[in-house]
């Protein structure tokens, strides 16, 4: 998928492996600074909430000897595992833009080492929990924020929040058809407001759905197309 990054917005593609292959999950954090900077959007959208809500943590450790530095990292880990098992929607993942649930093997997890610092290495990973819609937005952040404090770190382990909370949608792509027939009943009444004799043809409706945060929980999908009149 392609999606331009602009200095408001990262999206990151979530790939967890399900009986019928891979499910999407779009991670977007940031929102547009302006009216101004939805000039390319076109004038049809439509709106959803968001699945989930996301952290990205940075997990740091500066034990002197590095398997001391795994273990101990790999443990930390574990307990968060462990904690959102007992929590209603969390998650935890890890990954370079396709993340997927954490493995906890020796060889499978790996810690970068920090140039800046001696001895030091560290590893990303997303907590997020399920929206509820229904709640306030602002105390399932809280909550959410909580849980990362509150989860046991092991030995000289540091948890650092990375950026602010983003949110997720899975599977942007289904709601393609209800796009095209937001467009399709916008092109009708524009045709009934010129006239009979006006025709309107419609580009672009081959492209893919493209996202944009509008506010803490919601984001507008929409297919980026053009409309051209012609009258007799």
């Amino acid at each position: 998928m392609s999606k331009r990054i602009s200095p408001w917005i990262f999206a990151a593609l979530i790939c967890s492996a399900n009986a019928q292959g891979f499910v999407e999950e779009i991670v977007v954090t940031g929102i547009r600074a302006s009216a101004d900077d939805f000039y390319e959007v076109p004038a049809v959208t439509i709106v959803k909430d968001a699945d989930f809500l996301v952290q990205n943590i940075r997990l740091i450790n500066d034990s002197r000897d590095p398997d001391l530095r795994r273990n101990e990292v790999i443990k930390t880990i574990n307990n968060f595992i462990k904690a959102s098992s007992s929590v209603k929607g969390i998650e935890i993942s890890y990954g370079d833009g396709f993340l997927e649930p954490v493995k906890l093997n020796y060889e499978s997890l790996e810690l970068l080492q920090d140039k800046s610092k001696s001895d030091t290495s560290y590893i990303d990973i997303y907590v997020k929990v399920a929206f509820d819609k229904k709640q306030s937005a602002k105390s399932q952040i809280g909550n959410l924020r909580t849980f990362i404090q509150k989860t046991k770190l092991e030995g000289r382990t540091l948890v650092e929040e990375r950026g602010d909370i983003g949110l997720s949608i899975v599977e942007p792509q289904k709601y393609r058809y209800e796009i095209i027939k937001a467009i399709a009943a916008e092109n009708q009444k524009l045709k009934e407001v010129i006239g009979p004799t006006c025709a309107i043809s419609i580009k672009g409706l081959e492209g893919r759905v493209m996202w944009e945060r509008i506010s803490v929980g919601e984001l507008m999908l929409y297919i980026g197309h053009s409309t051209t009149v012609s009258c007799k």
